[in-house]
């Protein structure tokens, strides 16, 4: 999902000068800057939001990375994407703003060391 924030010219690679671009941007700046990028990356369709598919396919990939093997219950990507909407869609409409994102991360530690851990 990353990939195509940081691949700026479109070539389908990430060159160095990219590379060295996205280690930057991922590990300084403000709070809401990192976490604005996070929802970029996040953001699979690029519509500016982020649904409930979205984000179980996120929590799905950082399953992955970090090698999670249980994912039942209150586990599953399925249920925990639903129940992070739950609490961060302020307006009900299904679908995360970058600003819901934002100071949904910001108000609830359980929910930003999930999505964004290095935060």
């Amino acid at each position: 999902y990353a990939f195509s924030v940081f691949d700026t010219n479109n070539d389908g690679t990430i060159d160095f000068r990219e590379f060295l671009l996205a280690i930057a941007a991922t590990s300084q700046g403000s709070i809401d800057a990192r976490l604005a990028l996070a929802f970029d990356m996040y953001d699979i369709s690029n519509d500016g939001l982020i649904n409930q598919k979205e984000l179980a396919a996120v929590i799905t990939a950082m399953y992955d990375l970090i090698g999670e093997t249980d994912r039942k219950g209150n586990q599953d990507p399925k249920i925990l994407a639903a129940n992070i909407m739950t609490h961060l869609d302020v307006d009900g409409d299904k679908r995360l703003s970058k600003e819901e994102f934002i100071n949904g991360c910001k108000s609830n530690e359980i929910v930003r060391r999930l999505l964004v851990p290095n935060i």
